[in-house]
């Protein structure tokens, strides 16, 4: 390492550096259509010299971000996993039953409000929002593009369904983590969330519900479904055994099994189904996994639900999100992130509802600038657990608004690699379900509310407080024989 000072920026430098970026990446997408992944590599050549003008090497600069930039790595493993899973669960009739499944149950007038309901439930059992978009989600969009159903909204139903999930599952390593980095238990930090998500969730199902009238009167094309059905039954095996890598990974995950031996076990079941009852050769197997699951139906639509998943479909969003991490960590390393908090923190004083708001907007603003909801809940935590602790606010208050901003607002940041997920997946553009997913805008409204009224704001008492610092002493110590 250099013996060179480094120098902390000051406020106005930090702020022009993250426009830069901001701004770069803005006028690269929105300007020049640019992939997400392009603009922000390329921000490199205005963060390292910033980081370099304040007396850091190139050296200790790539070594900063790249120990932040590890911790992407599981993130991307399981994005490729998903891919591999889409790929084999095509391949074998998985998904190919589940959409005919619902071109035969669901009807127009309830399909949304069911949609969230499915969604909700399969996220719940697998802990993975992302693994549901990518295989309840894909089916039930294809199911509401066949009914006329606004394809945002359909999208939005998943989202929210898929992303009540991630939320609330304890297998969901988005509500380990932030639990984990607030230092609170996990069951105790999902108890709490409950008084938010709950009557958000209520209000969603209303919602759906009420939307969904809109097309009970709608003519279904039922030569369309038919046709649809006949084309699945013709090029796969549908029934029970096709759903086996469904209910396989379900057991996997609710035994706590680690989420990417999960996926990948399941994507070797389905790849065993595809060989011994769809016919299909193992090397064309291994080839799907990798480049994406290929047939020609002879019918447009089912060609377009059919021919996706592999790794390849989710490399982009796997380099973006590393891509971001090492940025990310380069501007906390050296100090660029630290100094723009700094204003806000001051102006909290004693207010609760300042001290609420300013979580929100550090939270939303790490989420809109790292696309990354794991970066924001170790950041927000990190920076905001002293200051709750200060206010007597129990972590699990911190963890709920975590959640609720960095984990539900992910889907809402057009450039965040969940949103980027999220539309790749459903085939919907950003801006076309960012309207619908209404759990996602609902339940940071009903937490900033229970913030300033402090309703539902577990506090600590004087007693506590001194018994917990006691037990954090008695561990230092132990730490330090």
């Amino acid at each position: 390492m250099s013996n060179t000072e480094k120098r902390k920026p000051t406020f106005r430098f930090a702020l022009l550096v993250i426009l830069a970026v901001v701004g770069f990446a803005t006028i690269g997408m929105v300007g020049f259509g640019a992939s997400v992944t392009t603009v922000f590599l390329l921000s490199w050549l205005i963060v390292v010299p910033a980081a370099m003008k304040l007396g850091y090497t190139n050296s200790e600069i790539e070594r900063a971000g790249f120990e932040v930039g590890v911790d992407a790595f599981q993130s991307n493993f399981i994005i490729l996993s998903v891919g591999v899973l889409i790929a084999a669960w095509l391949a074998s009739g998985t998904i190919p039953t589940i959409v005919y499944g619902g071109l035969l149950t669901i009807t127009p007038k309830y399909f949304l409000v069911a949609t969230l309901l499915i969604c909700s439930a399969t996220s719940l059992a697998t802990g993975t929002s992302w693994g549901t978009l990518g295989t309840s989600g894909v089916a039930l969009m294809a199911i509401g593009n066949s009914m006329g159903v606004h394809p945002g909204l359909t999208a939005g139903a998943i989202i929210s369904g898929a992303f009540f999930g991630d939320k609330m599952s304890p297998l969901s390593d988005s509500t380990n983590l932030a639990a984990a980095v607030c230092k609170t238990d996990i069951m105790t930090h999902i108890k709490h969330m409950m008084g938010t998500t709950v009557p958000s969730f209520m209000i969603c199902l209303v919602l759906y519900t009420v939307i969904g009238f809109k097309y009970a009167g709608n003519t279904i094309d039922s030569h369309q479904i038919n046709e649809v059905m006949t084309v699945l039954e013709s090029n796969f095996h549908i029934g029970f055994v096709a759903l086996i890598p469904i209910i396989f990974l379900m057991i996997l995950l609710v035994l706590q099994k680690p989420p990417i031996i999960s996926i990948l076990s399941s994507a070797v079941m389905a790849g065993i189904i595809a060989f011994f009852q769809e016919g299909q050769k193992i090397p064309d197997i291994l080839d799907y996994m990798l480049n994406g699951f290929n047939i020609e139906t002879g019918l447009e639509y089912t060609d377009k639900l059919l021919n996706r998943g592999g790794i390849m479909s989710m490399a982009e969003t796997a380099l973006l999100v590393f891509v971001v991490f090492v940025i990310a960590g380069i501007l906390q390393r050296t100090g660029f992130l630290e100094v723009l908090l700094e204003p806000m923190i001051k102006k909290i004083g004693q207010s609760r509802t300042k001290l609420v708001g300013t979580t929100f907007i550090v939270s939303y603003l790490a989420n809109a600038f790292s696309s990354s909801m794991m970066f924001t809940s170790v950041f927000v935590g990190t920076a905001m657990s002293p200051i709750f602790r200060e206010f007597k606010l129990k972590p699990e208050n911190l963890s709920r608004i975590i959640e609720d901003t960095a984990t539900l607002g992910a889907p809402l940041i057009p450039w965040n690699s969940n949103a980027i997920f999220c539309s790749q997946t459903l085939g919907v553009g950003v801006f076309t379900f960012i309207p619908f997913c209404f759990l996602n805008w609902i339940s940071p409204i009903i937490n900033f509310i229970y913030g300033a009224t402090g309703f539902n704001m577990n506090t600590y008492t004087d007693e506590e407080l001194i018994e917990l610092e006691k037990r954090e002493l008695e561990c230092q110590n132990f730490a330090n024989i």
